[in-house]
């Protein structure tokens, strides 16, 4: 039979992992390019605008991306 101690250890080990499963995912970023990609392609459509993407290359090395709508 399983005791009451063994269960909660049982249940601190497994939160313990999950956590560290979300900790190490970064969901949270990867949801927000979706949700930026898809707001700039919205954009696009109703404006009937041409969306440009660019990739910048400072003189320290430092890459920054950049969006650029350009619409009548």
């Amino acid at each position: 039979m399983i005791d009451d101690n063994f269960r909660k250890i049982a249940v601190e080990n497994h939160l313990e992992g999950v956590t560290k499963l979300v900790e190490g995912a970064n969901w949270e970023k990867t949801t927000n390019k979706v949700i930026v990609d898809n707001l700039v392609e919205k954009i696009e459509q109703l404006l009937d605008a041409k969306v440009i993407r660019q990739t910048l290359v400072n003189s320290r090395g430092e890459v920054k991306q950049r969006i650029i709508i350009e619409h009548d």
